[in-house]
C-alpha cells in the first residue's frame, strides 16, 4: 500500500532497521538500501498530495468558469 501522508512516513522510519557488520557499525548497503526505500516512501507521499491539490485546484477552475458563464 502506498504511503499518502507524514503519519505513514513516520511509521516506516520507525520500522526501519538496519543490518550491523560483524566488527561495529551497520552493513552500508543495507543503509543505501534502506534509504532508497525511504526515498520511494517521500516520493509516494508527494505525488499522492500532488494529485489531491491539482483535483482542487481543477475543481476551483471549474466552479470559476461556471460563475463566469452563469
Amino acid at each position: 500500500m502506498p504511503a499518502r501522508n507524514m503519519d505513514d512516513i513516520a511509521s516506516f522510519i520507525d520500522q526501519m532497521s538496519f543490518r550491523k557488520k560483524l566488527f561495529g557499525g551497520v552493513d552500508e548497503l543495507d543503509v543505501l538500501k534502506q534509504m532508497e526505500a525511504l526515498q520511494q516512501v517521500y516520493r509516494s507521499v508527494y505525488e499522492s498530495q500532488a494529485a489531491y491539490y491539482q483535483a482542487l485546484i481543477d475543481e476551483r477552475d471549474a466552479i470559476i468558469s461556471r460563475l463566469r458563464r452563469g
